[in-house]
């Protein structure tokens, strides 16, 4: 039950205070029931003590009821024995009393945790629960039991009206104004100006003064049943202006007055039965209370949402006017600017009087038409709240670029935009920046890799150089001949062309490599960038006398990279796979260059080597600049790889083998269009 997981453990000492306060409580409404009954009617007009002891319940944490109706008991036997009510009918009564403020309580609290009466939902559980069931139920009962002592000489069923909307009225007159004193927050008077004391001195005086007249007043025959409206206006102002506590509070000093006017027989309540009086009384004051605590309840939720609300506008007119972010209102049916806030019109030049009833376009915000038109798609489209990126401008010219958002809201009952836009000029240029740095670096990278290959490029580029001399050597002596022999030199010919392009394709590599360029993504073949390694190493790693095997899987999506930069990555984990391997036997020198299309989302190269191994804790500082095992290393080469990598949208990590050496793990993205 959601009662069971919010209510209080009250300590011991607090528990006997609330038992002693219910003892006296309940004795005092007895006492005044008592008085409030109409001879020879067994039950009382209203009959305060089943109220008292219903709003302790609610008031009381479950697992101490107990202790509340323990503590009526005695107030309970001391309040009616001394009036000569036999025994048993004073035990019976009590049976009943605590039966109707069990159940209407357990009810209450069953639907409603919160002892109050100051909103819809409340009050009505209070009417339904309090009001209406628990002594309908509990009226059957106690009618029986008046029956079965034969106690006054009323029948059963008017026993069960009397006593249904007796305590129906004292539900009604008692508990609010029980639950409203002991919920208050009385921090909170010193808050109240002193109008308010004013006012509610002013009601006070004006609703006893009309309660005087009308029910202890001697009025004209006939006239009586017209002056029961005069206090209504009264209650109607306690409840709309002083919420819950007003209205109950009214409601019980009028209830107080019209029951001592029915008892004495007072004008309007001047009937010749008792009976007829109570119930007349009974009705009128059920009929009016029940409406009234309703509107109290109302107008209380209602000032609560104003507040809210009223609160809800202040915090957003702070986060407007201080917001770092450019903030505008614009309406939906124009476009017209309603407000903007210090740091738009700092950003666009404009003042908010200069800004107010025009549109972005009108003034001229945006640096092309095409931002214009995506914007205005952009409020349109049902998601307009995600974000967009803009060119705009100022009133000077200055070109700012700005993340555009949009949030439908209402202003003055006018559907409008909430445009938050954020300068993101410093950042882009930043990023522009820190773009061009890292080319540079990674140009520098292919410098020094390119120094650290530079005799085997010499030697590769030789190769072709060498024969192309010989061949034409070989050429000159043949054309010398008598006749020329013209077959062979065609031949040579062919051959020098031949060694040409390879010189050619060297050069060409070469040059990619030590030419600075922007970031140029292609879609590439992973496996064909191994071979071009490959085929540029091959003089190094001849000469290192590494045997490097290609494990290339047949089929790969392609992946968007840069070529020469890719190129460069896998160069400088081979070379590096070279250096672990230095100090091996010869036999043992071999590399392994792995791809594979791992767990269907990325293209993976793995370079292994059959080293020394990375130290361990040592994985991932191998990628920080400057960290370097080598003698003569600069230990930048690794985080270069890894800051193209990134660059790229992959991932480069380290492993050690399980029986020696490392792998190097590359992970690409593949290309969109090539992944299915």
């Amino acid at each position: 039950m959601r009662l069971a997981s919010v209510e209080p453990v009250w300590p011991r000492t607090r528990t006997l205070g609330a038992m002693l306060i219910v003892a006296v409580a309940y004795y005092v409404g007895v006492r005044v029931g008592l008085d409030l009954t109409m001879r020879p009617n067994p039950v009382s007009t209203m009959w305060p003590p089943n109220a008292i002891l219903t709003a302790a319940l609610l008031l009381t944490p479950a697992r101490a009821w107990w202790t509340v109706v323990l503590a009526a008991l005695p107030a309970h036997l001391a309040g009616e024995l001394s009036e000569g009510i036999p025994l048993t009918m004073v035990l019976c009564w009590f049976i009943s009393n605590a039966s109707e403020a069990l159940i209407g309580a357990g009810a209450a609290r069953l639907l409603e945790p919160v002892p109050r009466v100051d909103s819809f939902r409340r009050v009505t559980v209070f009417l339904v629960s309090c009001v209406f069931f628990a002594p309908f139920a509990s009226s059957f009962l106690d009618a029986a039991f008046v029956a079965w002592n034969r106690f006054g000489t009323a029948g059963y069923w008017e026993v069960w009206r009397t006593r249904f909307f007796s305590n129906a009225l004292a539900t009604l007159a008692l508990v609010p104004v029980i639950l409203q004193t002991a919920t208050a927050r009385l921090d909170r008077l010193r808050d109240v100006p002193p109008r308010r004391y004013v006012e509610a001195g002013a009601l006070t005086l004006g609703l006893l003064a009309t309660c005087t007249t009308v029910f202890l007043g001697r009025l004209a025959p006939g006239t009586g049943t017209a002056f029961l409206y005069a206090p209504l206006p009264f209650l109607l102002w306690a409840a709309v202006r002083f919420g819950p506590g007003g209205s109950s509070g009214s409601l019980l000093v009028m209830a107080l007055f019209a029951i001592w006017a029915a008892i004495h027989g007072q004008r309007p309540f001047d009937a010749t039965s008792s009976s007829m009086n109570a119930l007349a009384v009974q009705l009128f004051l059920i009929v009016t209370s029940v409406p009234l605590l309703t509107i109290g309840a109302v107008m209380a939720e209602r000032r609560r949402v104003e507040q809210a609300l009223r609160g809800s506008e202040e915090r957003f007119a702070v986060a407007f006017r201080s917001s770092p972010d450019a903030f505008a209102i614009a309406r939906q049916s124009n476009g017209h600017i309603v407000d903007v806030n210090e740091r738009w019109e700092a950003m666009f030049g404009y003042t908010r009087a200069e800004a107010e009833g025009r549109s972005p376009a009108e003034l001229d915000l945006f640096l092309y038409a095409t931002d214009a038109d995506r914007f205005n798609a952009h409020l349109v489209s049902p998601g307009h709240g995600h974000e967009i990126e803009l060119r705009l401008r100022s009133r000077s010219g200055a070109v700012l670029q700005a993340v555009v958002t949009a949030q439908s809201v209402v202003m003055a009952d006018k559907p409008c935009f909430l445009i938050i836009i954020r300068d993101i000029t410093d950042r882009r240029q930043a990023e522009r920046e820190l773009l061009e740095q890292r080319e540079e670096l990674a140009h520098l990278g292919r410098v020094a890799l390119l120094g650290e290959l530079s005799a085997a490029l010499a030697h590769e580029l030789n190769q072709p150089l060498a024969a192309i001399m010989a061949n034409a050597r070989a050429g000159q002596r043949l054309m010398a001949r008598q006749p020329p022999d013209l077959p062979e030199v065609r031949n040579i010919l062919e051959d020098i062309v031949a060694d040409d392009r390879r010189a050619s394709e060297v050069i060409r590599r070469l040059h990619a490599l030590l030419e600075r360029g922007e970031l140029q993504l292609q879609s590439l073949d992973v496996n064909e960038i191994v071979r071009e390694v490959l085929g540029l190493m091959h003089s190094e790693l001849i000469q290192r006398e590494v045997l490097v095997h290609t494990r290339l899987a047949p089929v790969l999506p392609r992946v968007p990279a840069d070529r020469v930069q890719l190129q460069q990555v896998l160069m400088n984990l081979l070379l590096n796979a070279c250096d672990a391997m230095g100090e091996r036997p010869r036999e043992e020198r071999q590399a392994t260059i792995t791809t594979a299309w791992a767990n269907g989302d990325a293209v993976m190269v793995s370079v292994a080597d059959q080293g020394t191994g990375i130290p361990e804790g040592k994985l991932e500082n191998v990628f920080e600049p400057f960290f370097t095992s080598k003698q003569h290393g600069l230990g930048l080469g690794l985080a270069i790889c890894r800051t193209i990598v990134a660059a790229h949208g992959g991932r480069l990590w380290a492993v050690n083998n399980p029986d020696r050496g490392a792998t190097f793990h590359l992970a690409l993205q593949p290309d969109a269009h090539d992944a299915g």
